[in-house]
């Protein structure tokens, strides 16, 4: 596995190794070899991750409609230039063909573009009658 990836954990904006140092294999189900390994998360890690993302969560929401949408649209744009290696290391990840795996990011590119085109619209107050809307 010496030259297998190596992935950490992405936690509040930064790369680390998890609290207890450990790594999982990843292996390849269509030829059973390790291809990877990645850190394995603590209960504090975990704990650690979901108040960033609590945190991150308020901090979006609080943008502008036509902001969020332009942050969706630059993501496509990132996205789209690295499908062809993130298709490549998902086929090794989970057994897919490279054209379904490039199918799946083909999908989030659209996804991400479309929802960010949108982002004004769907973000608009849902009328439900008189004096009543969803916010």
């Amino acid at each position: 596995m010496s030259d297998a990836k190596s992935y950490e954990l992405f936690i509040n904006g930064k790369w680390r190794a998890g609290g207890s140092r450990a790594t999982l294999p990843v292996i390849n189900p269509a030829t059973e070899k390790v291809f990877a390994s990645v850190a394995s998360a603590t209960v504090s890690d975990l704990d650690e991750a979901l108040a960033s993302a609590e945190r991150s969560r308020k901090a979006w929401s609080s943008r502008p409609a036509k902001e969020r949408g332009e942050i969706l649209v630059s993501a496509a744009s990132i996205l789209a230039e690295k499908a062809g290696a993130a298709a490549r290391d998902l086929s090794s990840e989970q057994g897919k063909t490279i054209a379904e795996a490039t199918g799946e990011y083909a999908r989030a590119v659209e996804t991400l573009e479309w929802n960010g085109r949108h982002a004004e619209e769907l973000s608009a107050p849902i009328p439900l009658g008189p004096n009543r809307m969803i916010v």
